[in-house]
């Protein structure tokens, strides 16, 4: 096994050495490669072992071609050797990284020597790692380079790990180590106008070389960018940032902005002429690693020996350099106006045991109006600026007024961006007074690991710092210092507003109808109907009474605990009673009526109906001998009484009075008991009217006939009765005087007491004289059957002798 592995290894190491022999121009036809392509086609210049992809010789790709790479990938190239590229590389992994590097990284000697691009379109270096090489040169070249990493890179090729001529790459969010030069430079006769954004620069000019990490040359006719940049340096004779038009070419416009330029030989570096810039809200801090103020240790230099060097200076942070700012030749920065105030803070710049924070080293006047100086004494600045009134050849520096720090929070609050468990921003109230900050959280809001951002004027800290996780449980006390040492105490309390809950009602009626307007005293405060909904409320007891004009009220006790409550009423309607007072239409009252009240027949003399809900309800009256009424009553918010009148029910009765013949009795008189008497007309009709239901007795006479007696029963109808009148014979009538009929009205028989002797027959006859019984020689007293004889009126007739008599009898 060691003898094969052995072997691999010679032929390995030969088929290296014979493809180092050659290189690879791809066929510029407008084609896209990948690596995997360049490994078949390459003839040995690219190869792929072990999941690395080698190039071994020169390899160019052509105008036209693109290299795409679109998958992690491990690439490493032998020793001093350059990519050629006149067409275009892309390199832009969809996951993980693509990683440029030297086969062998022992040392500088043997990185590769990196990359050229020559009018070379649409570029892209994207999550690459580019280590171990030359370093990249783009001529007339469009690269976008976004978060890439550049560490360890030599000078083999190019002065800095980024060079670039006539052309002005984006460099984005990208990182910068321990590279032996410059992190990005151009020449000093090229111009460009890069994109330097948001990028990690640090410990680059390895070889300590005097360069700053971002060395500048002369920009394109846009503006260059500068901006959101971290530098930090190591090495004491490399720079921070600089810009420089050394040969005047054309005119550089640049913007300088939220850089932190911290421990280099200098911070911002401006020399030459045809530039203007705008430098913004930087911090330049303690560049002074090389401790020699005679060789730099400026915060900012300016710097010419042409015209037109000038700058916007306004809001940057200067402190523990050498100098603050350096003005030098004819150059002309503008730090600030009466318009435009300059808003830089200086402090704890100097050299030599004396505060320089600028020095105008020009005959030029210098316009630093509305700086903080390190004090807020106007005299005490005096001696902080070297100008005219230190050496009268040097321009005079115009400063007042000053701009005045103090320990003030100017506002403290908690971020979304920071602490993403909230809804919105949270800013504190500030007693600037008492020191105080009062801060309301939602409730249920963590606050033992709350992330605060602090405003403060430039230049002013607090301690403990913004932006870094505390515990906000117990007050916290923030020391805000300014640079000159004046120092307040600020108490932050955090309180966190306690849980809120919802209460709402559902109210209905008892048949789950819903009850949209009642009015709800909830908690001893009266609402608006129709509000049934209560919010933030704490945890706790809730009373709560609900009323409507057509129900009882409903009312209860809640307790909220930890959730939102709904609460379901059925309001029960409002009832009433109805009271029924019965009299006829004389006044008289009436205990025994029946009344039928919304459709229920209730027992006789059931006169109050309680529990009635509010509606119309339909009733009616009635009794025996009367007429019912009928009625409706409406119900509305209280009890009623009705009265009602019902009229009693009156009849007819008629009597025809014709003789055995048939033929009308005129004057014959008719009495009826407890009425009165009436005689017949023409017709031998009598009427006698409005008479109550009940039994009647009567007696028809007339002179010349048998009188008759009888009882007439008026039930619920008019009655008419016939009496035929017996003309009286010449036997004397009073022999029939004693005779008595009962019992009259009868169902089942008749009696006949009183009959005189010699009585020859009796007859039942209808009132039309049809006979229907006959009896000969009845006896007095006895029971006379009348079985078989339908209801109605009929007529016993007594025979004796040649006379007859009549009586009126009621078969019910």
């Amino acid at each position: 096994m060691q003898t094969k592995r052995l072997l691999f290894s010679i032929l390995f190491t030969f088929g290296l050495f014979q493809a180092l022999q050659a290189q690879y121009i791809t066929p510029g036809n407008n084609l896209s490669l990948t690596l995997d392509q360049l490994v078949s086609s390459s003839g040995g210049v690219v190869v792929f072992n072990d999941g690395t992809y080698f190039i071994n010789n020169t390899l160019t790709v052509s105008a036209t071609d693109t290299l795409r790479i679109n998958e992690p990938a491990t690439i490493r190239t032998a020793s001093g050797i350059r990519l050629e590229v006149n067409g275009t590389i892309i390199s832009d992994p969809t996951s993980g990284q693509v990683l440029f590097s030297a086969i062998d990284t022992t040392s500088a000697s043997t990185n590769f020597k990196g990359f050229r691009f020559d009018d070379s379109p649409g570029n892209v270096f994207r999550n690459t790692i580019v280590t171990h090489g030359g370093g990249l040169q783009l001529i007339s070249s469009e690269v976008l380079f976004e978060f890439c990493t550049f560490r360890k890179n030599g000078s083999s090729n190019v002065s800095a790990v980024i060079t670039y001529s006539s052309c002005s790459p984006v460099i984005q969010n990208c990182e910068f180590f321990e590279n032996a030069r410059s992190a990005i430079g151009s020449g000093a006769n090229v111009s460009g106008s890069p994109h330097i954004l948001y990028n990690s620069i640090i410990n680059n000019t390895t070889d300590n070389s005097n360069r700053p990490q971002i060395n500048i040359g002369p920009g394109a006719t846009d503006t260059l960018y500068i901006i959101g940049n971290y530098i930090e340096g190591f090495y004491n004779n490399a720079g921070g940032i600089g810009l420089s038009n050394l040969l005047s070419t054309g005119n550089t416009k640049a913007v300088v902005k939220d850089n932190y330029v911290v421990n280099n030989r200098y911070g911002y570096a401006q020399i030459g002429s045809n530039i203007s810039s705008v430098i913004t809200d930087n911090v330049f801090l303690d560049n002074n690693i090389q401790d020699q103020p005679n060789l730099g240790g400026s915060g900012i230099n300016f710097q010419a020996s042409g015209t037109g060097n000038t700058a916007i200076v306004r809001r940057n942070i200067i402190s523990g350099n050498l100098w603050g700012i350096t003005i030098q030749g004819v150059a002309q920065p503008n730090l600030g106006t009466a318009g435009d105030s300059g808003g830089n803070v200086f402090y704890e710049n100097g050299n030599t045991g004396a505060i320089y924070a600028l020095y105008n080293n020009t005959a030029l006047p210098v316009d630093a109006i509305g700086n903080y100086w390190g004090t807020n004494d106007p005299i005490e600045a005096e001696n902080f600026i070297f100008h005219q009134t230190d050496q009268a050849s040097l321009g005079l520096v115009s400063y007042l007024p000053i701009l005045i720090l103090e320990p003030l929070i100017q506002s403290f609050g908690f971020l979304v961006s920071d602490n993403p468990s909230f809804a919105t921003d949270v800013f504190g109230t500030i007693d600037q007074q008492n020191h105080t900050i009062e801060i309301i959280l939602p409730a249920g809001t963590e606050v033992t690991s709350l992330i605060p951002q602090i405003g403060l004027s430039l230049g002013v800290i607090t301690n403990p710092e913004g932006g870094i996780e505390t515990d906000f449980s117990a007050p916290v006390s923030y020391d805000v210092i300014t640079p000159h040492g004046e120092n307040t105490t600020y108490i932050v309390n955090v309180t966190v507003e306690a849980l809120t809950f919802t209460v709402s009602f559902n109210i209905t009626s008892i048949e789950g109808l819903p009850v949209s307007d009642a009015s709800i005293l909830f908690n001893g405060t009266n609402y608006p109907a129709g509000v049934y909904v209560f919010e933030n409320l704490l945890a706790g007891t809730y009373s709560y009474e609900v009323a409507h004009p057509l129900y009882n009220s409903a009312s209860g006790i809640i307790e909220v605990i930890d959730q939102n409550i709904s609460i379901d009423v059925a309001l029960i309607p409002l009832s009433y009673s109805i009271t029924f007072e019965v009299t006829d239409n004389n006044g008289n009252d009436i205990s025994d009526a029946s009344i039928t009240f919304d459709g229920t027949t209730y027992p006789a003399g059931i006169y109050l109906f309680e529990n009635v809900l509010p509606g119309m309800y339909n009733y009616s009256v009635s009794r025996s001998g009367y007429a019912t009424y009928d009625g409706s009553v409406t119900i509305i918010d209280q009890n009623i009484t009705v009265d009602v009148v019902i009229q009693m029910l009156v009849y007819n009765l008629t009597f025809t009075i014709i003789d055995d013949s048939g033929n009308p009795l005129e004057a014959a008189e008719v009495i009826l008991q407890n009425v009165g008497s009436q005689s017949t007309d023409v017709s031998g009709i009598v009427i006698f009217d409005e008479l109550l239901s009940g039994n009647y007795t009567y007696d028809v006479s007339k002179s010349g006939y048998l009188a008759v007696n009888g009882t007439a029963q008026i039930v619920d109808a008019n009655v008419n009765i016939t009496v035929i009148l017996q003309i009286i014979s010449s036997l004397d009538d009073n022999i029939f005087s004693n005779i008595r009929l009962f019992p009259n009205p009868t169902s089942d028989y008749i009696i006949l007491q009183g009959l005189p002797e010699g009585v020859n027959r009796i007859r039942i006859v209808e009132l039309n004289g049809k006979n229907l019984i006959q009896l000969l020689k009845p006896e007095s007293g006895k029971r006379i059957a009348l079985t078989g004889l339908p209801t109605g009126s009929y007529f016993i007739v007594i025979e004796h002798n040649n006379a007859e008599k009549a009586i009126l009898f009621q078969k019910q």
